[in-house]
């Protein structure tokens, strides 16, 4: 009795495959960027120019532009960006999903921990929507 684990490896690719391992490599590249407090860049980088960010309150800003200059305001009003663990991520057709933890100290010294999900739509290589999910 022979065990099918594994078929699914042996298959040739498909481009449904293709799309998810090529969104997997694109996530693990925006998350070192994250990792390395160079959020900025990855917006740069790795999002549509109309991409639409939304946060757990339902506002939303409606393209990178935007998102980046809201983030560069955020920045400046700390006094350090202390560093971001990633807790996992998963990746699907068109589809990513991290887990964050952001640790931050404010202008006045206040020290901040930030805990986060990230959901992340994509097309042509590049992230369409992001959503923000706060614990």
């Amino acid at each position: 009795m022979g065990s099918n684990f594994g078929t699914y490896h042996n298959q040739p690719p498909t481009k449904e495959r293709n799309m998810t391992k090529n969104i997997a490599e694109l996530e693990s590249a925006v998350n070192a960027l994250t990792k390395e407090g160079k959020i900025l860049d990855s917006i740069e980088q790795h999002y549509a120019d109309q991409c639409t960010f939304t946060e757990t309150d339902g506002s939303s800003r409606q393209s990178k532009a935007e998102q980046a200059e809201f983030l560069a305001g955020f920045f400046a009003s700390l006094s350090s960006f202390d560093g971001a663990t990633l807790h996992g991520e998963a990746v699907g057709d068109n589809f990513s999903a991290s887990e964050w933890t952001f640790n931050m100290t404010s202008g006045d010294g206040e020290k901040i921990e930030w805990n986060e999900v990230l959901v992340r739509t994509w097309n042509e290589g590049k992230i369409t929507s992001e959503k923000y999910y706060q614990k």
